[in-house]
């Protein structure tokens, strides 16, 4: 169930990220990172690193399993010419998310902004969510990562909406960062652990609780 510190209707538009928010991405994250580790001759990691490679980007969690500059480096360039089908295609999405986002997109304006970088379109793609975001904002386009506040920044002058006129849908201590840095108020999805200005347990809660 919902709960909320007291509904705003100034809300413009919603921004969201994608891994454990939209993506029931834990087990493709796993196997893409073993996956890159084998090919550096490394042992897969073990589960204390589940939780960085889910919220960090590409680089950080690199870095994470590697400890090692010339490895991450090696890791991405092999990356480069890998093919992310079979990854993507161990994607899930939590229940009710894809339709909920399809109706918000008709009566909200909604927005990504993800640590996912070269896969995040295709990744939308595989579960049908192609075109029901007005603005993708990932690592490439904020040059900088969450929960650095110029990822907020980026994507608030793309949308042209001030901070107090959004909400961001997260689920990690990255995302409860960003917001703090950014002065976003804050949906936390599935983690009552976070200070957030929201917390939802079911995409079905998340029109109401925007007053829609």
């Amino acid at each position: 169930m919902t709960q909320q510190a007291g509904h705003s209707p100034g809300i413009k538009a919603a921004i969201f990220d994608l891994d454990g928010v939209i993506f029931d991405s834990a087990e493709a994250n796993v196997a893409f990172y073993n996956h890159l580790l084998e090919v550096l001759g490394l042992p897969p990691m073990d589960e204390a690193s589940r939780p960085v490679v889910h919220s960090a980007c590409l680089d950080d969690s690199l870095l994470h399993l590697t400890g090692d500059p010339e490895l991450v480096q090696r890791a991405k360039d092999y990356f480069r010419s890998l093919d992310p089908t079979p990854f993507l295609a161990k994607l899930r999405t939590f229940p009710h998310a894809v339709e909920t986002i399809r109706s918000l997109a008709e009566r909200l304006r909604l927005a990504v902004a993800t640590n996912r970088m070269d896969t995040t379109h295709r990744a939308l793609a595989h579960v049908g969510l192609t075109g029901a975001f007005e603005v993708v904002i990932t690592p490439n386009q904020a040059g900088a990562t969450k929960p650095d506040p110029r990822v907020m920044a980026v994507t608030l002058q793309r949308l042209g909406l001030e901070r107090d006129q959004v909400v961001y849908i997260g689920d990690s201590e990255i995302d409860d960062q960003l917001c703090r840095a950014a002065g976003v108020r804050l949906v936390a999805f599935r983690n009552p652990s976070l200070q957030a200005w929201a917390h939802l347990e079911d995409f079905r809660d998340l029109p109401p609780l925007l007053g829609l």
